[in-house]
């Protein structure tokens, strides 16, 4: 009686040790450990960005496919599903378990095992967060932004892409210089535009003293520096 009561506190913790694992991924941050632990080989760009010398199909590309092959009743199982794969298939990847088309199987070649480089539970944090992220409902709506942005002209698409105007219009001044300030400081300057421009693409650190520096915005393409730099200076 004694040793029967032993086993059943000893399965008890057993299945509660078991249960809480399984949901540990939870607490870890899924993209951190994608861009750690896949980035080598997957780009995980979203919307997907390819290449011709890529070492493996991007993560929004597998991650369609996976969801498209899954047959599953709800989504709750179709997401669990998926985070099941994807914790397995790296560690024990094969041809017959593979999703991919035997053109990119070819094209790709078989997944390394993954073993000793990422464990179950950081896949199964990974698997959520594909899951969550690439999402073709998502996609459409950056799609159907990003068309709306392309059709504006160039400044007013870095006023809406960046902003600008919660600094620079709503605040009234208080958090940073309102463009009309900004075109009455360079109003005579012969060199206002480049001014502007490198401001905005470098920061505005030691430009305007009674407010906190502006970061600096290096990924604006110079046609929307030129257009923003051009539209502030019109400001009165």
């Amino acid at each position: 009686m004694h040793k029967i009561a032993i086993f059943a506190v000893i399965f008890l913790l057993t299945a509660c040790n078991t249960g809480s694992e399984d949901k540990s991924y939870e607490s870890l941050d899924g993209g951190k450990l994608a861009k750690a632990k896949c980035s080598s080989c997957h780009n995980l760009d979203f919307p997907a960005r390819t290449t011709d010398d890529e070492k493996a199909p991007p993560f929004y590309t597998v991650t369609h496919h996976i969801k498209q092959a899954i047959e599953a009743g709800t989504d709750e199982e179709r997401r669990m599903k998926f985070i099941d794969f994807v914790s397995d298939y790296p560690l024990h990847p094969s041809v017959e378990k593979s999703y991919c088309d035997k053109q990119s199987l070819k094209f790709y070649g078989l997944m390394p095992s993954q073993k000793g480089k990422v464990t179950k539970t950081e896949l199964k944090a990974i698997a959520s967060y594909m899951y969550d992220t690439y999402d073709q409902k998502k996609l459409l709506e950056i799609m159907q932004e990003r068309s709306r942005l392309a059709k504006l002209p160039l400044y007013e698409q870095v006023l809406e892409k960046y902003k600008c105007k919660i600094c620079h219009s709503y605040g009234g001044g208080k958090v940073g210089p309102l463009f009309k300030q900004i075109a009455k400081k360079y109003k005579n300057d012969a060199n206002a535009t480049a001014k502007i421009i490198d401001a905005i693409k470098n920061g505005s650190k030691g430009k305007w003293h009674l407010y906190a520096p502006m970061k600096a915005y290096k990924d604006i393409p110079k046609k929307k520096l030129k257009a923003i730099a051009k539209w502030i200076l019109e400001q009165k």
